[in-house]
């Protein structure tokens, strides 16, 4: 299986803006374990069982691939970031539903 379209990607990101690569990897787990996860729903929804198993294998290839699988961490079958996306630091953000924190770290003066 290959993702060979994001390293392209994470340069092209990466030209603008200083970001970890790390990040960028984590960011792309994290959205691919997403879309699996709505997915697996639509299906289970759609009463649809061959579907689910489907996209349930395909993300779990898709995960394990050496570019992803060191951005995320899965013992419990519930995926967790290894890297925050750093969404608590918008004005209004938190923390994603699978963010390495478990709470947003303090900000200002202490």
């Amino acid at each position: 299986m290959h993702i060979t379209h994001l390293e392209p990607l994470a340069r092209t990101v990466r030209a603008g803006t200083p970001i970890a690569p790390a990040l960028l990897r984590g960011n792309s787990a994290s959205a691919l374990a997403g879309a699996g996860r709505q997915l697996l729903g639509w299906a289970r929804r759609a009463a649809a069982p061959e579907t689910a198993e489907r996209v349930a294998a395909l993300s779990a290839t898709l995960l394990r691939h050496p570019q992803l699988r060191p951005a995320w961490t899965g013992t419990t079958g519930i995926f967790r970031r290894r890297s925050c996306c750093l969404y608590y630091r918008t004005p209004g953000g938190g923390l994603c539903g699978d963010c390495v924190l478990d709470s947003p770290p303090r900000t200002g003066p202490a």
